[in-house]
């Protein structure tokens, strides 16, 4: 059966450790895909080379860029420092690094979307009309990431990028830059992409709630996972201004309307709950007393961040 990155890094003796890819003068790598294949775990090395990933004592760590010679460290430890010399190809910058102007590219046949070269790609659906607010798109830009297929092996290309369609949940792919790909949900099981500021966004499949949607992970665990199913919709402006009583929006605005789940990694049943108090506890009911404590002791705003510290509460 396959397991995605976040269920992988949930196994015994799991520990995370940090290190730095740097070139043959020292200097820092960005954009390094740091991958282990057998626990079908993955990341990127930020803008000073630095990385941090979940490995198991037997992990094993594979490092790609474009540029580089493909390196293999069979003795992860933390602080380790990698060195990727070139491949004589003369290139040792990433495709997203090579992305500069602002020339328009073309489209699928489909026409999802406009693209243009500016750092991987600016996505604006054709309807979008003067100012806007909000996204159809989970991020501005295409962005670094890879896939787990159906066979269960992780798909990464130093030229492949993505970005996340919220409306129609769709996971999308561009090679060059011009031409976007929709990926067909059965050849990506799972899939992590990667913020330019490096922030991690982990979508798994989980039959448990649906076949038909990816879900976000908001923490996994033991005991314990908590998915969000993005939901958004497209409201048009529509002010009105009668002389009386002026009303409504002149803007267009994509408005995020996002499902809150809880699995029970024990009975496998899911749970639809809403990110306010009373729900939380309803769906934690048979640990009443300890999400009850959380809660009291965690003010604040109910956001991802606070599901995702009491998910690891709960865990415990």
């Amino acid at each position: 059966m396959l397991l995605s990155a976040a269920v992988q890094i949930t196994k015994a003796q799991v520990n995370s450790i940090a290190g730095m890819v740097v070139d043959g003068k020292g200097g820092p790598l960005r954009n390094v895909f740091v991958a282990d294949d057998h626990y079908k775990n993955a990341t990127f090395s930020d803008s000073l080379g630095n990385f941090s990933i979940a490995v198991q004592p037997d992990s094993k760590l594979k490092f790609e860029r474009a540029g580089c010679k493909d390196t293999l460290i069979t003795t992860v430890k933390p602080g380790m420092q990698v060195t990727m010399m070139t491949d004589g190809s003369g290139d040792e910058r990433t495709s997203a690094e090579n992305s500069s102007g602002s020339q328009s590219a073309g489209l699928d046949r489909n026409e999802v979307a406009r693209v243009s070269n500016d750092m991987g790609g600016y996505l604006k659906p054709s309807h979008e009309k003067g100012n806007t607010r909000g996204s159809q798109y989970l991020f501005e830009t295409f962005v670094q990431g890879y896939m787990i297929n159906s066979s269960g092996d992780i798909v990464h290309k130093p030229n492949y990028l993505f970005d996340y369609d919220k409306m129609s949940g769709t996971l999308l792919l561009t090679r060059d830059n011009k031409a976007i790909l929709i990926i067909d949900q059965s050849q990506a099981k799972s899939f992590s992409l990667f913020s330019n500021v490096n922030e991690r966004v982990d979508f798994d499949q989980v039959p448990a709630i649906d076949n038909s949607h990816y879900f976000q992970v908001v923490v996994t665990g033991k005991k314990y996972k908590v998915y969000k199913l993005l939901k958004t919709r497209f409201a048009r402006a529509d002010y009105v201004n009668n002389g009386a009583a002026p009303h409504g929006h002149d803007y267009d605005e994509y408005i995020d309307e996002p499902d809150y789940y809880l699995v029970d990694v024990q009975s496998n049943q899911a749970q639809k709950f809403s990110p306010k108090k009373k729900s939380i506890k309803e769906v934690f009911a048979k640990e009443a007393d300890k999400v009850s404590k959380y809660i009291s002791d965690n003010s604040g705003r109910i956001d991802d961040a606070y599901l995702s510290k009491l998910g690891n509460y709960m865990n415990q």
